[in-house]
């Protein structure tokens, strides 16, 4: 299978070089990458072209576009004009401050391939801390073990819908086909990687049965970028996005539509929680948002059962 990889780029100068480092030591390279830049007004820009014009021989056997946005659209923009480039069979989005294990390409190929896997969720490693994700101990009921760090996922609605569980926008491997008519959300910019895959999941489980896997063994680093959205200190609450899932789904009464939104609404509530700086303004948000934190006890039962 042809292996696809899109990365947005804005303003990762410190981060980007050592990222796509990651993509030339794979032990399969990838059939194409894509680097939409999103206006970067950093260096980042001039480090990818210096570094493809640099790069090892094998890394120029890829097939690589390079997209110079007019202006910053923001990272689902970004994702979306590189997906509809991408001529791969599966395709991952790969942010620009992350780094592949040398030999996953390879192993999520053979991965997919040997076990008839459409969407291939990556475990992740944040690092420096080194914490790994999902706590697969807390999961084992509801996966089947392939061989060793390879597994099925028995109820994907389910798992991906509990607490223990993390779906970024970067760490799925999906065949292409399942995701062209599903578009990530442009605007805000929080949790818009949990809407987009779980979309693309229910549409898959319509058509196909059994094919959601999780491949852990720390493939998948992800950075704990200081000023990050996940870490930055806010002085008012409504500088802060509102997530797309719970106005997606606010009237929905599926079931796991439901689970999902107990599942952002408990960890935007976190966020917000710990990134403002007075407790005014903590107290200003719990009573704009009272019924979410309300609804919190029913979504407390939800996941329960």
């Amino acid at each position: 299978m042809r292996f696809s990889i899109i990365i947005p780029l804005y303003n990762k100068a410190a981060y980007i070089k050592e990222t796509l480092h990651s993509l030339a030591v794979q032990s399969k390279l990838p059939y194409e990458l894509i680097i939409v830049d999103d206006k970067s007004t950093d260096d980042s820009l001039q480090i990818v072209k210096d570094y493809l014009k640099l790069a090892p021989i094998c890394f120029k056997r890829i097939r690589v576009e390079l997209i110079e946005l007019k202006k910053n659209y923001g990272i689902g923009y970004a994702r979306n004009i590189g997906f509809s480039k991408a001529t791969g069979d599966i395709v991952s989005f790969l942010d620009a401050d992350d780094i592949y294990k040398e030999n996953l390409i390879e192993t999520a190929i053979h991965v997919m391939s040997l076990h008839s896997i459409n969407f291939l969720v990556l475990g992740i490693e944040l690092f420096p801390s080194n914490r790994v994700y999902p706590k697969i101990d807390k999961l084992k009921k509801e996966l089947t073990t392939v061989k060793p760090n390879v597994y099925r996922i028995n109820n994907p609605l389910k798992v991906i819908t509990s607490h223990n569980f993390y779906l970024l926008g970067s760490n799925v491997v999906l065949k292409k086909v399942y995701g062209e008519s599903i578009k990530y959300i442009e605007e805000p910019i929080i949790y818009e990687g949990i809407d987009y895959w779980y979309r693309v999941l229910k549409k898959l489980i319509i058509k196909e049965k059994n094919t959601v896997g999780l491949l852990m063994g720390e493939f998948l680093k992800v950075r704990e970028v200081p000023g990050s959205a996940s870490r930055k200190k806010y002085n008012d609450w409504k500088e802060i996005d509102y997530p797309p899932v719970l106005t997606r789904f606010k009237n929905s009464t599926e079931y796991y539509d439901k689970r999902l939104k107990g599942v952002v609404s408990k960890r935007w509530i976190n966020h917000v929680m710990s990134s403002l700086n007075s407790l005014p303004q903590k107290i200003k948000f719990i009573i704009r948002y009272r019924r979410i934190f309300l609804n919190q006890i029913h979504y407390f039962f939800l996941h329960k059962f």
